[in-house]
């Protein structure tokens, strides 16, 4: 097929463009067709170089090579997803409908397509830049397009047949014509949504100036200015389209061609820097759109429409300490942390969720202050979490989840969104018991004979035996055994109870600190002899308990004491 565009005016406004630039003090930062990030022309493929910039045949791959954010390709096969009613770019978008419907071939967008970058060329004032672009169904006819960058979370609502969210100042449109009459030049204008607009200035606004209602106009292509891109220029925007058939590197089939070639004029990109024509600000969602003619009033045709979140938000997380309840049945943690604004523009509304430690469970989840209670956040800008800051759980070095979600308008959507967990330090505790025994013996009769009992006294309490330190932790379960001087038997072991109680002193609790004095008594197995082997008697105690919480383990202390059998008689005679 023929190619009918004439450009030979396009030419003449390059080599000018050429010969200005020269002359011009170079800005601060590169342009969008020439800043090494990626391709704009008019050709989707991957360049052969393995060093050259980014291509649409490859997708952007979000965090690789300075890309933010990618929309993946939209696709939007016929009839689908249509403006009805002449609706038109002057309108909010909560004025807006669709549906299902015929459009002109040439308005058909069959898919679209943008990609966030962060241009560091100067890296004290990091730029912006969209690669945006779309193809269309068939290439007989002008093509005037638009490219809408929504600052909130816009989408259509397929059962109402409206849109979703509404417009706010600054949200930027981009409008790209190519008129087919000969001798006729492609178009580029940059428009910011700006509601103190309430009619155009005049049928010939410049940049500015009020375009129409709610619409004023930033930039637009003239002889200094060409709207084609070129990888020689500082151009703040720019669009280029296919000159002769290019590959599709996605499904594509027109509607007179090869299927997966764009015939000629049907594959459109462009370049904008947001920072420069946008300001400080970030968008979320962002549309293709065809227009009636090249007015900006326009009727609107065919739209494509997707999420595109050029916010960010970071946040991060630690655990720094760790302490045992009062009541023994949690863990106390102490943590803190940041938020930071990574992407481009102040963020609103921002709000920090903290789980608890308990990621399914939502039930315990409470919301972190930022310090000073601050909930906007500058491009740039890192605010910690207001200290000092706890939580507790029943995990023994639990996985703590935090949350941070923010708008990118006041009142806007919460579609920035981050996440990150901290693993929690164990809390590492040795429990201790100590236990002490004294002892004394008596001469008792049964009846028929005289017999020695040992009787014994002591104290167990939850503190370490050498400092006397109170216990980290509760013990459960505490006992206390004697053995009653056989070591080897411990069918003859014998239980003391608590002093002043018939209470067996088994299965008791002692908190940090506390005490339990107890008492007990036993004969000893040799206490009946004619000649007893010894002349006093030893015997040990031992003292254990369990951890309230199980993972700290158990403690043992034991004492020993020794009697004498014979008890002694400070009154009796003595054989001289």
């Amino acid at each position: 097929m023929k190619n009918k565009f004439n450009y030979k005016h396009l030419l003449t406004a390059l080599c000018f463009v050429g010969t200005t630039l020269i002359a011009a003090i170079p800005p601060a930062y590169a342009g969008v067709a020439n800043n090494g990030l990626f391709e704009v022309d008019g050709d989707p493929q991957d360049a052969i170089s393995a060093t050259a910039p980014d291509d649409w045949e490859t997708p952007p791959k979000e965090g690789i090579h300075n890309v933010l954010k990618f929309t993946g390709i939209i696709s939007d096969p016929y009839p689908q997803s249509i403006f009805d009613g002449g609706k038109k770019d002057i309108q909010d978008v909560t004025q807006w409908s669709w549906g299902n419907g015929a459009v002109p071939d040439k308005d058909n967008i069959t898919n679209a397509y943008a990609a966030a970058y962060k241009d560091e060329t100067d890296p004290t004032n990091p730029q912006l830049m969209i690669y945006f672009g779309a193809d269309r169904y068939a290439n007989t006819g002008d093509a005037f397009m638009g490219f809408w960058f929504f600052q909130q979370q816009v989408a259509a609502n397929s059962t109402t047949g409206k849109f979703s969210g509404a417009h706010t100042n600054g949200d930027t449109l981009v409008l790209v014509n190519y008129p087919q009459a000969a001798g006729a030049v492609p178009y580029i204008a940059v428009i910011n949504w700006d509601t103190t607009c309430t009619k155009a200035a005049s049928n010939t606004p410049t940049p500015g100036q009020c375009a129409a209602a709610n619409l004023r106009l930033k930039s637009e292509s003239n002889g200094s200015t060409p709207a084609l891109c070129d990888s020689t220029a500082n151009q703040d925007a720019c669009a280029i389209t296919n000159l002769g058939e290019v590959n599709s590197p996605w499904p594509y089939v027109p509607k007179a061609g090869t299927t997966n070639k764009f015939p000629y004029e049907s594959f459109f990109e462009g370049g904008i820097n947001l920072s420069k024509l946008a300001g400080n600000t970030c968008f979320s969602s962002y549309m293709a759109e065809t227009r009636s003619s090249s007015s900006f009033t326009a009727s609107l045709k065919d739209f494509a429409l997707g999420s595109f979140e050029t916010c960010g938000v970071k946040i991060v997380k630690t655990c720094t300490n760790s302490e045992l309840s009062a009541d023994n049945s949690a863990i106390k943690y102490t943590f803190g942390g940041s938020v930071t604004n990574n992407g481009f523009g102040t963020i609103y509304d921002v709000k920090v969720r903290d789980n608890n430690g308990t990621p399914i469970d939502s039930s315990d989840d409470f919301d972190i202050v930022l310090a000073g209670g601050v909930t906007m956040i500058s491009q740039g800008e890192t605010v910690a979490f207001e200290s000092p800051l706890t939580f507790t759980s029943t995990e023994n070095g639990a996985l703590n989840g935090v949350a941070v979600t923010a708008a990118a308008t006041p009142g806007g959507t919460a579609s920035i969104t981050a996440n990150t967990t901290a693993q929690c330090e164990k809390l590492a505790l040795s429990p201790v018991i100590s236990v002490s025994k004294n002892c004394s013996t008596a001469v008792v009769s049964d009846g028929t004979k005289l017999n020695v009992k040992v009787n014994y006294t002591g104290t167990v309490c939850n503190k370490a035996p050498s400092s006397g330190v109170d216990g980290p932790i509760t013990l459960n379960n505490v006992a206390v055994v004697d053995n009653s001087g056989t070591p080897a038997d411990p069918t003859d072991d014998t239980i003391p109870v608590i002093k002043d109680t018939t209470t067996p002193l088994k299965g008791q609790t002692l908190t940090a600190g506390s005490c339990l004095d107890f008492t007990g008594s036993y004969y000893p197995a040799t206490a009946g002899s004619i000649e007893p082997k010894n002349i006093s008697f030893s015997d040990k105690v031992t003292a254990s308990g369990q951890s309230i919480r199980s993972e700290f383990g158990s403690a043992q202390d034991t004492a020993t004491a020794t009697c004498p059998l014979c008890p002694t008689c400070p009154d009796c005679p003595t054989t001289p």
